[in-house]
């Protein structure tokens, strides 16, 4: 069951959500932003590139790139959303209903207000404006995980006052993402996809989402789940260092001693025996990858892995 995320885009004046989307890139297997959400930069395309604009022509080539490689996908404004007898939706319903009769009562500010009124009506106004965005959000993730059972959808919040999480599942995805390393800002998406796309790297990242399913469904408490947790990542991590050693002085070996015996069976014209040699190199070198395998702790070796190649 694929685990996506639902990510509140917004245009700012600058790029700033993009450390935030490659962690993001890195432990989901989507992203899903509504269509919409794209539309201020639809057609930046068609504008000469200037100062002013050069982030919004550098935003909408990002966005491509992703969705060219299947990381990102959009979906279209879902209007069902608000129609449900889940008592999250109507909670939800009801605080944006609040939100907005909120705005249209709001207090009437001074034509030239103070330096801390204008500050306090800032606040105010993206406090508004993000409560808004994650509200509507987490409706969508909600009717996304009701129309496609095969999949997980969990929004990304901006807000204190929206980050509520009640499945033990959604608990231990949160504190897990929080291990997730968020790229440097000189990491290039190439270099992301890449990692991504590597199929050893995908089977330990399939390894982790199997013991985040088991471990939702076990009867511990959060607290008792975050404790094996780290015990895993501390075995494995130091496992994994004494595993790499011997691997390292393993392979200097094969490689040395299958170096002399292929000249020297070359030399003396023994071709067979040569290239059992080389066999022989291959399979002690598949032998010890196979180990690796079998290193206890292995169910979070993605995260470990994962911060060794994009850890600061």
């Amino acid at each position: 069951m694929s685990k996506n995320v639902v990510f509140p885009y917004v245009t700012f004046n600058r790029f700033i959500d993009e450390s935030t989307i490659k962690k993001l890139c890195l432990f989901y297997d989507n992203i899903f932003i509504s269509e919409g959400r794209f539309n201020i930069i639809s057609d930046i395309n068609t504008k000469e590139v200037t100062e002013e604009n050069y982030s919004l022509h550098y935003e909408k080539a990002v966005w491509d790139f992703l969705k060219d490689n299947n990381v990102v996908k959009e979906y279209p404004y879902l209007k069902e959303k608000f129609d449900s007898s889940n008592e999250d939706v109507t909670e939800l319903t009801t605080q944006l209903k609040s939100l907005f009769e909120k705005e249209r009562s709001k207090k009437n500010w001074p034509k030239t207000p103070t330096e801390e009124q204008l500050k306090e009506m800032k606040e105010e106004y993206f406090n508004h404006f993000f409560l808004s965005h994650d509200i509507s959000i987490r409706l969508d993730s909600i009717h996304l995980n009701k129309l496609d059972n095969t999949s997980e959808f969990y929004p990304v919040l901006r807000t204190a006052d929206t980050l509520k999480s009640d499945t033990k599942k959604e608990q231990i995805i949160q504190f897990i993402l929080n291990d997730i390393p968020e790229p440097d800002y000189n990491t290039s998406w190439d270099h992301i996809i890449e990692y991504r796309s590597d199929e050893s790297v995908r089977n330990k990242y399939l390894a982790l989402m199997n013991w985040v399913n088991k471990a939702a469904n076990s009867n511990l408490r959060l607290s008792e789940l975050k404790d094996e947790y780290d015990f895993l990542y501390s075995d494995y991590m130091q496992q994994f260092k004494l595993h790499k050693m011997k691997y390292n002085n393993s392979k200097l070996e094969v490689i040395l001693s299958s170096t002399i015996n292929f000249i020297a069976n070359i030399s003396t014209g023994n071709y067979v025996s040569s290239l059992k040699d080389l066999f022989q190199f291959n399979i002690k070198n598949a032998t010890l990858l196979q180990e690796e395998s079998k290193i206890p702790g292995k169910e979070i070796a993605y995260i470990y892995h994962t911060k060794m190649k994009f850890g600061k």
